[in-house]
């Protein structure tokens, strides 16, 4: 069966297709999962995300279990140099998501044999997890409200860790996130006779100064609170031209979804000082928000147990990390546990180009996801 895993990784990694438009590996996926005999298949969930339901053997479950991977892939030009390397331009499994696939699938393997007397799972393919968007369009999905959880689980790949280590940690796993778009549109104007249109310039210098002094509250509450202005873009490469619009960005991150609104807030009021001035039109939106995963006590204890029977080391965290992961979603629908799996400490990093999932976690997912199951089946 690992060899068949493997394989299927490998040509998940060779057509990868970005957020929210992964419809040919939603379409694969539920291709593979017919072959383990699921009771039922759900597809185009929140767009392009597929469920597989195993029910127990007895019919009468008193219990439900939600397992979640993801679908899509980053815009990163893939220069690892394998065999199997992304045929698509600009895009590749940088994060590891085909691997993740492939531990699912593999579960799906187990699940066939129905060793869930009283226990209904659910497999999530789920997609856009990149850009904060999936597990929102899943849970506003009206066929999985009317599915019950009592937990749902995840797991991601992290390299920099010791091969198949396992990290936890209680509470916070991961930050909450949100990117903050701010535009100003004017009107251009010849640069002999700027006073004939409305640069946003100097209105751009204020806001990041006013930015800079706002957020360093936010940011001195806590090491993990980050604000950072991503990018400005005005103009062109041409010295005739005064431009009218303007845009820039800011990333916001917090361990604390209260927090990090806070933030969010101090940026609009900065948008209302600054547009009361601009004589043009400032608009704001937030984009790719990420709540704060927030792991349960109980999956904790749970997963503790699970890689002690696998035989693997336990590596607790004492911060959570300051990426984000939309997994933090699923907590408004039941408890979640989100853990790590050491991909090796000379890994590539994720999300660079020479980024490839270590194939020997596919048998250590698999194994510790089964070993998940067993604790809430007794």
């Amino acid at each position: 069966m690992l060899k068949d895993l493997v394989n299927l990784r490998k040509e998940l990694h060779q057509h990868p297709e970005l957020s929210g438009r992964e419809e040919q590996t939603a379409k694969r996926i539920a291709e593979e999962l017919s072959r383990y005999e699921p009771d039922e298949i759900f597809e185009e969930i929140g767009g392009t995300g597929v469920i597989a339901k195993f029910s127990s053997n007895n019919g009468s479950a008193t219990k439900a279990i939600l397992f979640r991977a993801e679908l899509d892939a980053i815009a990163v030009q893939e220069e690892s140099g394998t065999e199997y390397q992304s045929e698509d331009e600009g895009v590749m499994h940088g994060c590891g998501h085909d691997g993740h696939m492939a531990i699912l699938i593999g579960l799906a393997h187990v699940l066939k044999n129905k060793m869930t007397p009283d226990l209904d799972v659910y497999l999530l393919f789920q997609p856009a997890e990149e850009t904060g968007e999936g597990a929102a369009r899943v849970m506003a999905d009206e066929r999985f409200q009317r599915i019950e959880l009592d937990h749902a689980y995840a797991l991601h790949n992290l390299p920099g860790f010791d091969e198949k280590s396992v990290l936890i940690k209680s509470d916070v796993f991961a930050a909450a996130s949100v990117g903050m778009k701010v535009h100003f549109k004017g009107k251009s104007s010849h640069a002999a006779y700027p006073e004939q249109g409305v640069n946003p310039s100097k209105h751009i210098a204020e806001f990041i100064r006013l930015a800079d002094v706002k957020l360093d509250h936010f940011r001195s509450k806590n090491s993990l609170n980050k604000a950072v202005n991503t990018y400005i873009r005005m103009g062109e490469p041409a010295f005739g031209i005064s431009p009218g619009s303007a845009e820039l960005g800011f990333t916001l991150r917090s361990p604390s979804d209260e927090e990090l609104a806070n933030a969010v807030n101090a940026i609009r009021e900065i948008g209302g000082e600054i547009d009361n001035d601009f004589q043009g039109d400032l608009k704001m939106q937030k984009v790719e928000p990420f709540a704060a995963t927030i792991n349960s006590e109980k999956g904790i204890e749970t997963m503790k147990k699970a890689a002690m029977e696998s035989g693997l080391e336990i590596t607790e965290l004492k911060q959570p990390f300051p990426w984000s992961e939309d997994f933090g979603e699923f907590r408004k629908k039941c408890p979640i546990t989100l853990f790590g799996l050491g991909a090796g400490r000379d890994s590539a990093a994720l999300h660079s180009e020479t980024y490839d999932f270590n194939d020997q976690l596919i048998e250590t997912g698999v194994q510790l996801f089964r070993a998940i199951l067993e604790h809430h089946s007794s």
